[in-house]
């Protein structure tokens, strides 16, 4: 038996990416949400007038790149009945260009709006359930506030550490551990209803302590396991001429 640490296949904190006033909560602590579903929502007044302004600033760059195709049409007819030089005509079109520039910036404004406006809803990244929310409605959040955890417990990580010498007999008995798969015991002594299977192995030793972690994974379809519960691990060890 080996003492394990269980975590969630999937555990995100949830933060905002922008300032302003927690509007609205639409679901409660420990529920169940789906993937996309909305969570919580920052007003968004303010990332709206922002939007306006951006969509204003680039209708005032389009017009006045129409204005700048029409100043070139006129002197490229001056220019081809030498009234005017060559030099008012590399002006005219330098204007144009810097015409070009003001629109491309003006949607480049237009979509960081945009984005900033998206970021006032704050939906889940995946189907999980919602730990704690320390905030409530109405409260002053600024930009990278914690809003509440999500935790995928459909599977689940169980790791553990083993010494060298016990490295080398479940190395040497891994075929036997993959056929039998593995089990866990819960807090309360009682045996996880799934059976496992060793995924991964670290690269190295810890220098300080001679183990090696290990990751198994378990299936949890009922959810009965959460990030941050603790069992144990454990492993059959044949013995030969016992």
């Amino acid at each position: 038996e080996y003492a394990a640490d269980i975590h969630s296949l999937q555990n995100v904190e949830i933060r905002t990416k922008v300032k302003g006033h927690l509007e609205s909560i639409y679901v409660d602590e420990g529920s169940s949400v789906s993937a996309g579903q909305l969570l919580f929502n920052i007003n968004k007044e303010a990332f709206h007038l922002e939007l306006l302004k951006a969509q204003a600033n680039l209708k005032s760059a389009i017009a006045e790149l129409k204005i700048q195709q029409l100043e070139l049409e006129n002197v490229k007819k001056l220019y081809d009945k030498n009234i005017v030089s060559k030099t008012e005509l590399d002006k005219v079109n330098a204007l144009l260009d810097a015409a070009n520039a003001k629109i491309e910036e003006a949607k480049s404004e237009e979509q960081v709006a945009k984005l900033h406006l998206s970021y006032a809803e704050i939906r889940a990244p995946f189907a999980g359930i919602i730990d704690r929310i320390p905030f409530k409605k109405g409260s002053m959040i600024d930009e990278g506030s914690l809003l509440t955890t999500i935790s995928n417990n459909k599977e689940v990580f169980a790791y553990f550490n083993v010494s060298e010498k016990e490295y080398l007999n479940i190395r040497s008995q891994k075929a036997s551990i993959e056929k039998n798969k593995i089990t866990l015991l819960l807090a309360n002594n009682q045996p996880h209803q799934y059976k496992g299977t060793i995924e991964t192995i670290d690269g190295e030793f810890d220098k300080n302590t001679g183990n090696i972690a290990f990751r198994a994974k378990f299936a949890n379809p009922d959810i009965l396991l959460r990030h941050g519960s603790s069992g144990k691990v454990q492993l059959i060890n044949e013995l030969d001429k016992a």
